[in-house]
């Protein structure tokens, strides 16, 4: 038996129930229970994905017909899932009804990038063979790709090794072209991509800003 303080959120996980307490509370388990304490659900949600142990004592999903419980969380084939709205659970997977389930996966490398899944910000997802790093807290939606949210919850991971360094053009021949990207050698040798044809001016030139974007 262990005793657990929680001034302002906890998530109790154990193979009956998964359930949350959003008040200050005293808290008595034994070794089968999981306690996540936190400031908030939000933080707490954070720690359950980048967690390596509590999956085991998160209870299966419930069969068939039997009811299913709003914030609540269930296992269910290899993955988390929290329930966003009571219900009796249909003969379809939570992964084919993403409108009563979000997913919870602990972070991995090479994590493919899916709908109806929670994301916290710095987590890097592959999607249609590039790297993605999220921006912010998110779920994620089939029209929510990373491709076509870059700035907003997503940047693209770009492999340094495979970048260039910046050289002063001597002409045309060998003029950056749009969508070229290069080291520029100063702090943290950032990435520049060129956003003209026939780019021959610094990334750090007086009025660069139109010429190059930094990534």
């Amino acid at each position: 038996m262990k005793q657990v303080l929680s001034l302002n959120y906890a998530l109790i996980i154990a193979k009956a129930d998964a359930f949350e307490l959003n008040h200050p509370s005293t808290i008595f388990t034994d070794d089968d229970i999981e306690v996540i304490t936190a400031t908030s659900a939000e933080e707490a949600e954070t720690k359950l994905i980048k967690a390596t142990t509590v999956s085991t004592a998160i209870p299966d999903l419930p069969k068939v017909g039997e009811p299913v419980y709003k914030d609540r969380l269930y296992f269910f084939e290899g993955k988390i899932y929290k329930c966003i709205q009571d219900h009796i659970r249909t003969i379809y997977s939570p992964a084919e009804t993403l409108a009563l389930f979000n997913i919870y996966r602990k972070e991995e490398i090479n994590l493919q990038w899916i709908a109806g899944e929670k994301v916290i910000k710095n987590c890097v997802r592959l999607y249609d063979s590039k790297s993605y790093k999220c921006l912010q807290d998110h779920v994620t939606q089939s029209d929510w790709t990373p491709d076509k949210t870059l700035g907003v919850l997503w940047q693209e991971v770009v492999s340094t090794s495979e970048i260039p360094v910046w050289k002063q053009p001597t002409g045309a021949h060998d003029a950056y072209k749009k969508g070229d990207k290069v080291h520029f050698p100063t702090i943290n040798d950032p990435v520049y991509e060129s956003l003209i044809d026939a780019n021959v001016w610094a990334p750090l030139s007086i009025g660069a800003e139109h010429l190059w974007k930094k990534l």
